[in-house]
């Protein structure tokens, strides 16, 4: 009787998905040789090669010849090619950020865009950096006192006291940039009786403080007396919304930034102020009122401002080094798509009363948020 011969069912199919598996496993080994090879040593480089072509010449061979090359290899890619602790936690924490920076940077070219309010033209609707003296009785806090304040209000304390009799001359006050990587750390030196004061503030802003701050050329100091204590505030911090003037007109009253690109006296920065006049309107200023086509300005904002209280002192006619509305006869046409703006201080305001409109197509967005520091004015701006 002739014996009948067994074959292991499916065989023929197991065999060959081993061989497909083999196949993908030296495909992704290669990749993972290309990928490292410029950071890798040349004697893991060979070594690496090496143990492709073995796995290579029996990828062909009985499923237990393709599994023993495929347990040799593993072994030796876990020697050449280490992978960190939490590497595929770190993997998806990378791509999260790269997304995340994506995603901002279409935010912000689109939507919102951050500003910094960089001087106090707006104030107290918002404010620059400002330097604010200590009263007597005030004490500098503790120090984490002072890093709750730094985060929360972006308030920080300087106080300095002296060390020798001297007088301060204007020239010894003198600014430094000290320099961290990209990061910069303005610095304000005094010079007093041969000795040198620094102080974490810059000298620019320091020395629009200094008759605050009752810091001025020819005072002499003692020794052991406070040269300046004060407080050192950053300025407010606003998104601006870019979208909305893309569907609508500017109107007047807003908070609105604009680059100053082609503007008299200016150097292409970005300013923010209030919008006070629109296309076709007559503006005029009789202090501390301002009026509109023959009225006066109704806009909440504008009210705020000629109320004359909580920090606000009206509109002025600058008589020296403005261009318009100089005196409370001087009138001004506001021309079809340009704006006229104004400063809520006014006083201390460099804006169209200087460089005349600014044209629709300088215009930026218009103050929606104040994000930080977490203050009154946290919230809405208008």
């Amino acid at each position: 009787m002739m014996a009948i011969l067994e074959v292991p069912p499916f065989s023929w199919w197991r065999q060959h998905r081993a061989r497909k598996r083999a196949r993908e496993v030296s495909k992704h080994v290669r990749r993972l040789l290309a990928t490292h090879r410029d950071i890798m040593e040349s004697d893991k480089i060979l070594a690496a090669e090496k143990a492709i072509a073995e796995f290579d010449a029996v990828r062909r061979s009985s499923i237990e010849e393709i599994g023993e090359g495929m347990d040799r290899l593993d072994h030796a890619c876990a020697k050449l090619f280490p992978t960190s602790r939490h590497a595929q936690w770190r993997e998806v924490i990378e791509i999260g950020l790269v997304a995340a920076v994506v995603a901002w940077g279409g935010i912000r070219t689109f939507f919102l865009q951050p500003f910094k309010i960089p001087t106090g033209s707006m104030q107290p609707t918002l404010y620059g950096i400002h330097i604010e003296p200590m009263r007597p009785e005030e004490k500098v806090p503790i120090l984490p006192q002072r890093l709750l304040e730094k985060i929360l209000f972006g308030r920080s304390y300087i106080e300095a006291f002296c060390e020798e009799d001297g007088e301060l001359a204007y020239d010894d006050i003198k600014g430094t940039r000290p320099r961290l990587g990209p990061l910069e750390f303005p610095k304000t030196i005094l010079t007093i009786g041969g000795r040198e004061y620094s102080l974490d503030v810059d000298v620019v802003d320091f020395r629009k403080a200094t008759e605050q701050l009752d810091i001025r050329p020819g005072k002499t100091f003692r020794r052991g007396e406070p040269i300046v204590r004060c407080t050192v505030s950053n300025g407010d911090h606003i998104f601006v919304d870019k979208v909305s003037y893309n569907f609508r007109r500017p109107r007047r009253g807003e908070i609105f930034v604009f680059e100053t690109r082609d503007l008299p006296g200016t150097r292409g920065e970005f300013y923010i102020k209030r919008l006070a006049g629109v296309g076709g309107d007559l503006l005029q200023i009789k202090e501390p009122r301002l009026f509109v086509n023959g009225s006066l300005a109704g806009e909440s904002g504008f009210l705020r401002v000629m109320t004359l209280k909580n920090g606000y002192h009206g509109y002025t006619n600058p008589a020296f080094g403005a261009l318009y509305l100089r005196n409370a006869d001087d009138t001004f046409k506001v021309e079809k798509a340009h704006y006229f703006a104004l400063g809520d201080n006014s006083g201390n305001s460099a804006d169209s009363r200087w460089f005349g409109m600014v044209p629709h197509e300088n215009l930026v967005g218009r103050s929606m948020l104040l994000y930080w520091p977490f203050s009154r004015r946290f919230g809405l701006t208008n």
